[in-house]
């Protein structure tokens, strides 16, 4: 049985993040709605996702909208933006790249946004619970 997911990404575990890894993903139908409306710069932004999985500075349990809160989102920093499939520019200042996760590891969705100016690290608007790293 093949994975259930198009496209498939290791990222640390919500329940163990530092001994843990689990499976996410970006289902298929994800991936169609996206070629069908257009959206290239989402498409070419998979790889800011896989970044951000692989090198997480941050999650947290909780999307801050009704029925999420055992959603995660995943915050990190990557050095690049990506506006097109073959274009590659600096970060926008003052933001982190933000992957949402289902509690199935299905990846909801995925943008930039603008960083909280108490604490640079945290996303405006995502108020659920750090869950890591715990400092």
């Amino acid at each position: 049985m093949g994975t259930r997911w198009r496209i498939e990404f290791d990222a640390r575990h919500p329940n163990s993040p530092d001994q843990e890894t689990w499976k996410v993903g970006i289902a298929q139908s994800k991936l169609e709605i996206l070629q069908k409306f257009g959206h290239a710069v989402n498409q070419a932004r998979i790889l800011l996702v896989r970044d951000v999985l692989s090198d997480t500075r941050k999650i947290v349990q909780g999307w801050s909208r009704p029925d999420t809160d055992d959603c995660f989102v995943y915050v990190g920093g990557p050095g690049y933006d990506c506006r097109g499939s073959t274009i590659q520019v600096p970060p926008p200042p003052g933001m982190v790249f933000l992957v949402f996760v289902l509690p199935d590891g299905t990846i909801d969705d995925w943008n930039w946004r603008p960083v909280k100016r108490e604490d640079a690290t945290m996303p405006e608007g995502i108020n659920g619970s750090k869950i890591w790293p715990q400092t």
